[in-house]
């Protein structure tokens, strides 16, 4: 394993401390020692620093090589890096995208065109992203998109159907939902709505 003692920060090496200098001005010195490197030292180094991004979070393939060529490595060194990464089991991108899929799902109700968008950001590759929100079927979006909706409702008591109506499907349109999906949901919700207060008018106004 490559490890740098910057003179900064050791100054047991005997070199003269110079005024501590920027986290740019670190960064940029690092990143030519790591261009300057070659063979097993340019390996060893650039994994490293892979998996000190692992140790912080799942990374997806693209994130890696990117945070490895930020780092000055060339892009076949960050490339190797990885693949053997994945060899070993510790880069998986479709077992990564599959758990963004649910956790963003489950978390915040994200889903179709959301999803896709975040799972694009990570450098994910489109047959990637299609198998991982595959994993949410029309059901399941009904579900999660009537309780979504559900949890709206205090907020949007006094304000008119139209209003209602407007504020619901966009909320839902941010999630990614489709737009049928979404009508259904706020059609479903507001006419159980008006149900349920007519139902309590009309029991106010039994003698």
């Amino acid at each position: 394993m490559v490890r740098y003692l910057d003179p900064e920060d050791h100054p047991e090496l005997g070199e003269e401390r110079a005024p501590r200098s920027s986290p740019g001005e670190r960064l940029a010195r690092a990143r030519e020692r790591n261009a300057a490197l070659s063979g097993t030292e340019a390996v060893e180094a650039a994994r490293e620093v892979a998996l000190r991004k692992l140790d912080a979070r799942a990374c997806s393939r693209a994130e890696l090589v990117a945070a490895m060529v930020g780092r000055g490595f060339r892009t076949e060194i960050a490339e190797e890096v990885v693949a053997r990464l994945e060899a070993v089991g510790l880069v998986d991108d479709q077992a990564y995208a599959d758990a963004l899929v649910r956790s963003r799902f489950a978390a915040t109700g994200a889903s179709g065109r959301a999803l896709r968008d975040m799972l694009s950001r990570k450098g994910l590759g489109a047959d990637v992203i299609e198998r991982a929100v595959a994993q949410i079927d029309h059901d399941d979006e009904e579900a999660r998109a009537d309780d979504l909706v559900a949890r709206r409702r205090r907020s949007l008591r006094g304000v008119s159907r139209q209003t209602a109506y407007r504020r619901l499907a966009s909320m839902l349109a941010r999630k990614g939902y489709s737009p049928s999906v979404a009508s259904a949901a706020v059609s479903r919700a507001l006419a159980s709505w008006e149900s349920e207060e007519r139902a309590q008018e009309e029991q106010w106004d039994t003698p």
